[in-house]
């Protein structure tokens, strides 16, 4: 397999072929949609950082895409054109337009092996405990608008420089801990909780 650096690098005459391709690198092509990118049928990891892209067709994108790095770009809105992309383990879409947490949440919520993905920087990350309700929406998630390793993995980007927010001072956070994950369960699953405490008190009472 073979990593792209531009789509044109890709076509045959550059000696190369689609099926070749798994990785591929379209940041800061001054792009404004997202080009057609169905025929590279093993394209693993994409970078679309850094462009101007304002809107997205998942019609464009490989189901079997595992990274996607869509940071430092105009987009609105995901929905409709994300949810196929259900091998998806790593996700940047920091510094865009995102409105809509509940909508963003749902169009992820098929991505069960996710578990690396950013948000601040978008309108979205302004609502009300949005921290906990992405962790209760996608439980998968381990990091959360942060670097981090997973599995002794380090986060995949372009050959540039590593960071995931360059162009502001980063306080890397934690990874998303089990207490948040408590917080999480409590706020938005209140009357299971109530049932599970109840449980508990009524156990403790009669031990």
């Amino acid at each position: 397999m073979e990593k792209v650096e531009d789509i044109k690098e890709s076509q045959p005459a550059a000696g190369r072929r689609d099926v070749d391709v798994d990785q591929l690198n379209l940041s800061k092509k001054k792009l404004t949609r997202l080009p057609d990118l169905s025929r590279f049928h093993f394209l693993r990891e994409l970078w679309l950082n850094n462009n101007t892209i304002s809107e997205l067709s998942g019609r464009s994108l490989n189901c079997c895409l595992t990274e996607l790095y869509l940071q430092n770009n105009n987009i609105p809105s995901i929905s409709g054109a994300l949810k196929h992309l259900t091998c998806l383990r790593v996700l940047l879409l920091h510094n865009n337009r995102l409105r809509g947490l509940e909508d963003t949440t749902k169009e992820l919520r098929r991505m069960q092996q996710l578990h690396t993905a950013t948000f601040f920087l978008n309108p979205i990350s302004h609502e009300a405990e949005y921290r906990l309700h992405v962790i209760h929406r996608l439980p998968s998630i381990q990091v959360l608008d942060g670097e981090g390793e997973i599995s002794g993995t380090r986060v995949g980007k372009p050959p540039a420089a590593r960071s995931i927010c360059p162009t502001v001072a980063c306080v890397t956070p934690p990874g998303v801990e089990s207490a948040e994950r408590r917080r999480s369960f409590q706020m938005f699953n209140r009357e299971r909780h109530r049932v599970l405490q109840s449980v508990a008190f009524g156990r403790r009472a009669t031990g």
